[in-house]
């Protein structure tokens, strides 16, 4: 008998789990923090990771140091502090460790062995990717053009691009989250950065998209972007294979390889070329400071007034 296998066997009455594969490990690792300001700090940084609660053994299982390298990666990209994503490193190794020190696991996938450097460098300088508007289209047009996932992926795209919603707000999406407030459609956001619970408006588009998918796949209730595969049908779509869906769709749009981050950045550079103010901007967003808004002004005037634009050595 193979390794797997025998990892697979001691869920059956594992002394971390019982006879209760779909057991909370969260709730359980929290237990050993007496501090309820470090228990909610660690619970929002896990959750954050594994884009929902509770947190299940095969969740924690099925993690490799690739999709901890790939989440390092998405945290740069969406502008997160050094400081804050180094934070999120060690809850979440601490978490795996937990695991490694009660025989759960045999090692754990965030080792720093296994893991790429955080770099440090500066919000303001690193160049942030966006689409045009042009590009954008192409991207919906070319999710559509999938037959078995097409409704769902129109729909992902078209929320992420028009809510610029973060990898992990997105996998955390339930069909409950979405409620009238008097003539408007609002989205909550349960699972944020920041880790407060807030909500964003919902254009009315974006909800008869994701309305006609619903009805597509027969959604009522409970998670609302959905696994189509075989091996996973109708289970909750993981940050990393919202990732792919948006990595996949680009390439067949013919982009270069994007995320889901893009897209929020997308957003909102659109808002913002489109007339929207910096506030606007940021409370859609949710970005905490003002700063970080106007890193979006900040690139496009430093393009726009450029040096290299007074460079000519053409022949005359």
């Amino acid at each position: 008998m193979n390794e797997p296998s025998r990892a697979l066997d001691r869920t059956e009455h594992h002394p971390l789990t019982g006879a209760d594969p779909s057991r909370d490990l969260l709730a359980l690792y929290l237990q050993r923090f007496d501090r309820p300001h470090t228990r909610k700090a660690y619970r929002n940084d896990l959750v954050h990771f594994f884009g929902q609660a509770p947190v299940t053994y095969e969740m924690a299982r099925s993690i490799t140091f690739v999709d901890l390298n790939a989440y390092l990666t998405s945290l740069e990209n969406d502008q997160y502090k050094a400081s804050t994503i180094k934070r999120k490193l060690a809850a979440i190794r601490g978490f795996f460790d937990w695991l490694l020190a009660l025989g759960a696991l045999e090692h754990n996938p965030a080792h720093r062995q296994l893991l790429r450097r955080v770099r440090s460098t500066s919000q303001r300088d690193r160049p942030i990717i966006s689409l045009t508007k042009e590009q954008a289209q192409a991207l919906i047009h070319a999710a559509e053009r999938r037959s078995k996932t097409g409704p769902r992926d129109r729909a992902l795209v078209i929320t992420l691009l028009h809510c610029v919603l973060r990898r992990s707000e997105a996998a955390a999406m339930d069909v409950e989250h979405i409620k009238p407030l008097g003539k408007y459609w609002i989205l909550e956001l349960p699972f944020t950065k920041g880790g407060a619970d807030q909500y964003i408006k919902m254009p009315n588009h974006v909800y008869e998209e994701i309305e006609h998918m619903k009805d597509h796949y027969n959604i009522s209730s409970g998670p609302l972007w959905r696994s189509l595969s075989n091996n996973n049908y109708g289970g909750r779509l993981s940050t990393h294979s919202i990732y792919t869906i948006i990595r996949d769709t680009a390439r067949l749009a013919g982009l270069p390889d994007i995320g889901a981050h893009t897209l929020r950045h997308t957003g909102c550079t659109l808002a913002i070329e489109a007339g929207a103010s910096l506030q606007q901007v940021q409370s859609h967003a949710r970005h905490k400071n003002i700063e970080t808004t106007m890193i979006y002004i900040h690139q496009s005037d430093r393009l726009r007034n450029s040096a290299a634009d007074f460079i000519d050595l053409k022949k005359t």
